[in-house]
């Protein structure tokens, strides 16, 4: 130091040019890159219960989320395809395959839930024989809700569409509908079945765990973004999942904490959906997300089978599993 401070020449002009240099390097717009924003849509039902988590507790680093609100399906679909959000967190399975077959760019990163969707019926419905000339709400014809409708009344000796009527409604609206009478039961993702039954407007008849799709774990709803935003900004979707994953493991540690974020973005009171998750326990699961391919192969194969698409989609291109596979692997999972 002595020798810095007697020297008044080259040496420490130089040493104040590097300095300069490399603050100015720091600074530099070129050098500077901003946490890009996924824009991801959402439903008020608990399968978009980790993207809600997550962004409530402020807990992503490497991209800022938008969470941008939807009432249907329908609504979420058009805007996926007019590209105004960059993926669904979560979308229906079966709707997200439909869109691919429509040349949706899209793939598949994570599964969003296990299980968590019932068939709410009125309070004087006791068995399945009795939806026998009933009308039951279903979110979509292209829904898993309407898949396990199918499969659950095929096991009981019933039709879709012959014994039992649908209808397609929101799910915010289905409560209200089976509260006038206007329909006699509901398939659809929770809170809407927790919801009925602290109303007191109607019963569980089953839970989507207790319906087997062959070949299938309850992959009901996945996290699905759009091909260019993944290619585009890798990290940030590394990111994502990471947060989505851990807010998995938080949900099931915490579920009273977990509730009382979720309030901004449902509208709905926590203990409603503490039911959700929890009564009875494996209502809800949000671990174990692994987007396996010969998940969402068997569902697509029911898909094709029943008739609801009819080529379907090259699954391996769809599913992207790498984020999740980084996730489990540094988590020890």
């Amino acid at each position: 130091m002595d020798f810095i401070k007697s020297y008044k020449g080259p040496l420490v002009f130089g040493l104040a040019v590097i300095i300069i240099v490399a603050g100015l390097a720091a600074y530099s717009p070129e050098k500077t890159e901003e946490k890009p924003t996924l824009k991801i849509g959402y439903l008020p039902i608990t399968h978009s219960m980790l993207p809600v988590v997550a962004h409530a507790q402020g807990k992503f680093t490497r991209v800022n989320v938008e969470m941008v609100k939807f009432g249907s399906w329908t609504e979420m679909a058009e805007a996926l395809k007019a590209g105004k959000i960059d993926g669904g967190g979560s979308i229906l399975n079966t709707l997200a395959i439909k869109l691919v077959e429509q040349d949706v760019p899209l793939r598949s990163v994570l599964m969003a839930v296990r299980d968590g969707s019932v068939l709410i019926v009125k309070n004087d419905i006791k068995d399945v024989k009795e939806l026998k000339n009933k009308t039951i709400a279903i979110p979509s014809k292209f829904s898993p809700h309407y898949i396990l409708l199918h499969r659950y009344l095929a096991d009981n000796g019933l039709e879709v569409g012959k014994d039992v009527k649908t209808i397609e409604l929101a799910p915010p609206d289905m409560v209200s509908a089976l509260a006038s009478g206007s329909i006699d039961g509901y398939i659809v993702a929770e809170p809407f079945g927790a919801k009925a039954e602290d109303m007191k407007v109607g019963r569980v008849l089953v839970l989507s765990k207790d319906i087997d799709i062959p070949g299938s774990t309850s992959n009901e709803c996945v996290i699905a973004i759009r091909s260019e935003f993944i290619e585009k900004y890798p990290d940030a979707v590394q990111d994502f999942v990471d947060q989505l994953i851990l807010a998995g493991i938080y949900v099931h540690k915490n579920p009273q904490e977990a509730a009382n974020l979720t309030v901004p973005y449902y509208g709905q009171k926590p203990e409603v959906i503490v039911r959700a998750i929890n009564d009875p326990p494996g209502r809800t699961v949000y671990l174990d997300l692994y987007p396996r391919e010969n998940e969402y192969e068997a569902f697509q194969n029911y898909m094709l089978e029943i008739g609801l698409i009819k080529k379907g989609i090259n699954i391996t291109e769809f599913v992207d599993e790498r984020f999740a596979a980084n996730t489990y692997k540094n988590i020890g999972k």
